[in-house]
Order: C-alpha cells, then sequence, then structure tokens
C-alpha cells in the first residue's frame, strides 16, 4: 500500500497510523520536514497512491483534492471539508473512480456500538465539546473566516454532527429546532491560550460558539454545544437521559489513534463496495449543510 499524506501537523498521526499498517509512505510539508515542499513536486515522482490524507489549512483543501484525486484510490479530506456543501458535491462528482471521504474519526470509538445501545433508550442526548481555553492560534487562518470559513462551527461541530450521525439512523430526517453561533471575543480580548500563541496583527472574525439542534422522528433531542473559551471547565462528553430513569453520561477526550485506523481501514476495505460510499457522500453533505446554517 502506497500512502500520501499531505500537511504534517495531525499529518504526523497518520504518518504513525499507516507505518504501523506497513505502507509506503510519501509526505509533503511546505516547511521542509517532509519528502517534497509541494503535492506537484511529489506527483512527478510518485503517480499512483492508495490513500492520500489532507490535513492542510481549511482553504486548501478543495484545491489539493483535485489535485490528488486522479492519482488516488482514496482521498481523506480533513474536517471540515470544504467551503460548502455544493462544492462537496461537485468535488466527489467531479471524481467518479476515486473514493472520497471526510475524516469522520470520531464514529470508529471503541465505545461507539455501547453508545448506540444507549441513545436507543434516551429522550435527551446531549452533545458537548467545550474548551476552557483552546482557541486555535488566534490571528493565524484559523481564526479569519475568509480561510477558515468560520470558526468552532467549523473545528469542533463536524465532530459532534458525525457522532450524531453514528447515534441516530434517521439523522437526515431530523428537524432542526436551534441553530446559532456567536463571536464572544475579539483578538484583543485573547492571552495566549492552550492551542497557540495569539497572533496581535492578524484577523479574528469567526465564530467561538455555536450550537445546534434537532428533533429525531422518534422523538429524540439532540443538543450539540461546541465552545472555544467557555467561562466553565473544559467539558467533552456525552449525556444520555430519558425522562430521569435512564441517564449516562460519557466522556469524550481526545480521540484515541486507533479510531483513526479503524477508519481508515474500513474505507480501504470497503473501497468497492458502492453502498459504503454512497452513504458516505450523503453523510459527509449532511455535516456541510449544517455548518453551512451557522
Amino acid at each position: 500500500m502506497k500512502s500520501l499524506i499531505v500537511g504534517m501537523g495531525i499529518g504526523k498521526l497518520y504518518r504513525d497510523i499507516f507505518a504501523s499498517m506497513g505502507a509506503d509512505i510519501v509526505t509533503v510539508d511546505l516547511n521542509g520536514t517532509a519528502d517534497y515542499t509541494s503535492v506537484e513536486d511529489a506527483l512527478v515522482v510518485h503517480s499512483k497512491f492508495d490513500t492520500v490524507n489532507i490535513c492542510t489549512p481549511n482553504f486548501t483543501h478543495e484545491q489539493l483534492a483535485r489535485a490528488v484525486a486522479p492519482h488516488a484510490r482514496i482521498v481523506f479530506v480533513e474536517k471540515p471539508g470544504v467551503k460548502d456543501a455544493a462544492s462537496w458535491a461537485a468535488l466527489v462528482d467531479a471524481f467518479p473512480n476515486t473514493r472520497i471521504m471526510m475524516v469522520k474519526n470520531n464514529q470508529y470509538r471503541d465505545n461507539i456500538e455501547q453508545l448506540q445501545e444507549y441513545a436507543a433508550l434516551a429522550s435527551e442526548i446531549q452533545l458537548n465539546w467545550i474548551n476552557n481555553n483552546r482557541v486555535p492560534s488566534p490571528g493565524t487562518w484559523f481564526t479569519t473566516k475568509s480561510l477558515a470559513y468560520g470558526g468552532v462551527s467549523r473545528d469542533l461541530m463536524p465532530h459532534l454532527l458525525s457522532i450524531m450521525i453514528a447515534l441516530e439512523p434517521n439523522y437526515n430526517t431530523a428537524l432542526k429546532t436551534r441553530s446559532n453561533s456567536k463571536q464572544r471575543y475579539t483578538l484583543g480580548e485573547l492571552a495566549d491560550t492552550d492551542y497557540g500563541t495569539v497572533n496581535v496583527n492578524g484577523i479574528y472574525d469567526v465564530d467561538d460558539f455555536a450550537t445546534l439542534e434537532y428533533i429525531s422522528p422518534s422523538g429524540v433531542d439532540f443538543v450539540l454545544t461546541t465552545d472555544w473559551k467557555s467561562s466553565s471547565p473544559d467539558n467533552r462528553s456525552i449525556c444520555l437521559n430519558n425522562a430521569g430513569t435512564f441517564e449516562g453520561t460519557f466522556e469524550l477526550g481526545l480521540c484515541p489513534e486507533s479510531a483513526y485506523k479503524k477508519m481508515i481501514e474500513t474505507a480501504i476495505a470497503a473501497v468497492d463496495d458502492e453502498e459504503f460510499w454512497q452513504t458516505q457522500l450523503e453523510q459527509d453533505f449532511w455535516i456541510h449543510a449544517q455548518i453551512g446554517s451557522l
């Protein structure tokens, strides 16, 4: 198996995973710590890949996906995918011989089947990804809307939406009852955070709080809350309730490497399964549409 990894931030995680799978790995990164500094240079030497992982800033995802798709069997694109749902559909349609999916590693957590069993008993499910002080590198592309397309709604909400999909079989017919996002801080109000130094000369024009709420066809209330900078402690959890008779809280924490690996192995095993890839397209399109409403 031959794998291309573009971007060596989270790309380092994928490099370790593919190494454990015995893959022939090619890496690309602008900072000079990879095999190549551009995709174009890599493709001159290596024309075919079994997998490609795009782990670069949001605004580069679509262009890179289009560049590598003719050379790959599977292209994994980090969240939040591309700019909007229409762009995602156009990307997938443009390369019918390549499998393209947005990374949804949280669906492959070891306890996802247990969570599905509990979710079937719940009347309310709260999905939280609330950080006390984790605005990513304020003033850089992360907090520039023209480059990131949004803030926490693009950074963290896709994770919660992918979990909701795993817990609710009829996710795509759930009724959205609330959609809200806010920019609560300015660049001048931020000190260095747990996820990067503030660039005081940069831009901060994105949402740092976002919430979505749905009612499923069976009447389950889903409440999804994301926050980069809360006055409360960190809270990354799934809370399941049923009128006081059933209650369970499960800590999410950062997604384990095993979930990423299982996602990759599942996609590779299903590369010729049309139903699997149609399901991926439907899920990815829906996630793009939901974050596009924020």
